[in-house]
């Protein structure tokens, strides 16, 4: 097991290069998801509520839209039973509480085949001025308790309900609702769409693009660490335009490996490697599934994933084998900014390959004080082995990595 360290010089070595002045999108929109297994629950825990909103920086939550088979919290129009939402709305309050500017995400909970009531549904999917009733009755319910939308999904992973909210129904959808807030004196949050299960799907924003249609404001998306689907992430942000675009639920889940577990490295390592095609691709707005305080490796690299991208700027980096993310074997490089603060990643998952004497460089700019390490690899802690290292020459650091490991390094930087 390699220990993070000042590695001895050598005479010759590959580079990774860090642009600090060359900046892609702004990740500034973090989300948490209610919308999880427990997560308002657990959420109701104020510790935890405070380590997310004030220490990591989290600005949303995800919270769900009911009427579903199990939870029929609109059995007819005019009509919300709010035993259903009592949970998210506690725990939404608390996070006004610690955090006012909060954004609430309110978005439709799938339930299989019972997503929507039948009072909201005909022969195709969803009647849009009936489901539209629906969903400005939550408004307004929501509004009574102090908390008002600002962000909506009418939809969620259309593949696997019976809605069928296809473009055009979308648009009638949106609408309608709006003819409906602006009746009832509710705001009408911004709307993210279209929320399917996979990019690309039946061609859906190629679809909604030929409408014309200004009722989408925000593009989401659902992009899978199983199936990486990157030309149809772009062609579908293409669509998107200059609209905002966030991944909205983002997963922690296996790849390939049939014997791969959600703690493995392989499924940790596809896991970064989806992360950064949506933030390659300029997606400003993030949100795990089932982000959790548990204190396992799966967690513990979750978080290392994410908390430093948390109103951070993308940074521009090169590294020995090109910046693309395909080969899972390759050496996967990123690097992020918050403030002065720096974190490069470093993925390299050949068992077989390892880089000696690897040099971090800064094209601009120089390195304030020592480099803190953390490296996860099989077999190891589940917070991984820390160490420092010293810069060398102001600008510049050099590391092994082993092979299996990830390793994530935090430094200060100065112009």
């Amino acid at each position: 097991m390699v220990v993070l360290g000042l590695c001895a010089a050598a005479d010759a070595y590959d580079e990774v290069v860090v642009f600090p002045k060359e900046k892609g999108v702004k990740i500034d929109r973090f989300f948490y998801d209610f919308k999880s297994p427990s997560a308002p629950w657990k959420f109701t825990q104020k510790g935890w509520a405070k380590t997310l909103l004030e220490e990591y920086g989290f600005n949303g939550i995800r919270t769900s839209i009911y009427g579903t088979g199990s939870k029929p919290a609109h059995p007819e129009p005019g009509v919300v039973l709010e035993e259903y939402y009592q949970g998210e709305t506690k725990g939404l309050k608390l996070a006004r509480k610690i955090r006012p500017n909060t954004i609430i995400f309110a978005s439709k909970k799938l339930d299989n085949t019972q997503s929507f009531p039948d009072w909201t549904k005909g022969a195709k999917g969803v009647i849009p001025e009936k489901y539209a009733i629906l969903v400005a009755d939550y408004l307004e319910y929501m509004k009574g308790e102090g908390l008002e939308v600002d962000v909506l999904a009418i939809d969620n992973e259309r593949r696997f309900n019976e809605g069928n909210i296809m473009p055009e129904t979308h648009r009638d959808v949106v609408l309608e609702l709006r003819r409906l807030t602006a009746e009832r004196g509710l705001r009408m949050p911004k709307v993210v769409g279209h929320e399917d299960y996979a990019v690309g799907r039946h061609k859906w924003m190629e679809t909604f693009d030929s409408l014309q249609s200004d009722t989408m404001d925000i593009f989401g998306a659902h992009y899978y660490p199983r199936a990486r689907l990157l030309e149809k992430l772009k062609s579908d942000l293409a669509y998107a335009g200059d609209r905002e675009k966030w991944h909205t639920e983002l997963h922690w889940d296996s790849h390939g490996d049939p014997k791969a577990t959600n703690d493995s490295m392989e499924t940790a390592v596809c896991s970064f490697l989806a992360l950064w095609d949506c933030v390659d691709q300029g997606m400003n707005g993030l949100m795990w599934w089932d982000f959790s305080p548990k204190k396992n490796r799966r967690n513990h690299l979750m978080h290392a994933a994410s908390v430093p991208l948390v109103n951070a700027w993308p940074l521009k980096v090169i590294d020995p084998d090109g910046a693309e993310t395909v080969d899972l074997n390759q050496l996967h490089t990123r690097a992020f900014l918050q403030g002065d603060t720096l974190t490069i990643y470093a993925i390299n998952h050949d068992s077989a390959k390892e880089w000696k004497d690897l040099r971090f460089k800064l094209a601009t700019g120089r390195i304030a004080g020592k480099i803190e390490g953390r490296q996860w690899s099989d077999g190891g802690p589940a917070e991984g082995n820390v160490g420092t290292i010293k810069p060398f020459m102001r600008g510049s650091f050099r590391v092994n990595l082993a092979p299996g490991t990830i390793s994530v390094f935090s430094l200060n930087i100065k112009p």
